[in-house]
């Protein structure tokens, strides 16, 4: 299983998204505990959708690749700045429990996956309010654009750009997210 994500995407600025690779260890699931690792001095949580790959296939159309994803959910990255080897920065991104993921609502349960609103929430304050619709890269472009490069896999997850802006994670923070007001995630952070 791979776990492919994206930087922006979202919002008005310009740039192109740049995709990065997490390890499968990296992924952590809704209701277990986030715990600040100790080899950076801050770690920054970024809210952002995922969807999973329910098909195997190889360099997709983009006009086809809206069959390959078959859920998606909420979910943050977690990247760390100031990190104390400057030799391991490409991991930052990389590092066990850097892929929060909350739980899979299936395509086939809602009648527009595209425009469903996903809400993420840091403790009581609301950190963005998105719907893959925002994306001003489609999805099917990214499907069909990761697929020319691996095959893609059932099971695999992609994440899709920065839905909002990053918040620094500090112990005592609370992060949640609900999808057309169903709570997906839930997880605490500790030290």
């Amino acid at each position: 299983m791979k776990v492919i994500g994206f930087t922006g995407n979202y919002g008005i600025e310009d740039g192109v998204p740049k995709a990065y690779l997490m390890a499968d260890s990296s992924i952590l699931y809704t209701g277990r505990p986030f715990f600040v690792p100790d080899f950076a001095q801050r770690f920054v949580a970024t809210p952002t959708i995922v969807v999973r790959m329910g098909r195997l296939g190889k360099c997709v159309a983009p006009k086809f690749a809206h069959r390959y994803w078959d859920a998606f959910t909420a979910g943050y990255t977690v990247c760390a700045s100031q990190s104390d080897d400057i030799r391991l920065t490409g991991l930052d991104r990389a590092f066990d429990g850097a892929a929060i993921v909350g739980d899979w609502i299936p395509v086939a349960d809602v009648p527009d996956a595209i425009h469903e609103l996903v809400e993420f929430k840091v403790g009581d304050q609301v950190a963005a309010k998105c719907c893959l619709a925002d994306m001003r890269h489609p999805l099917e472009e990214l499907v069909a654009a990761v697929s020319t490069r691996c095959s893609i896999k059932m099971g695999d997850m992609l994440f899709t750009g920065d839905a909002g802006e990053g918040r620094a994670l500090i112990p005592g923070n609370h992060l949640t997210a609900s999808i057309a007001g169903r709570q997906v995630l839930d997880v605490k952070v500790r030290l």
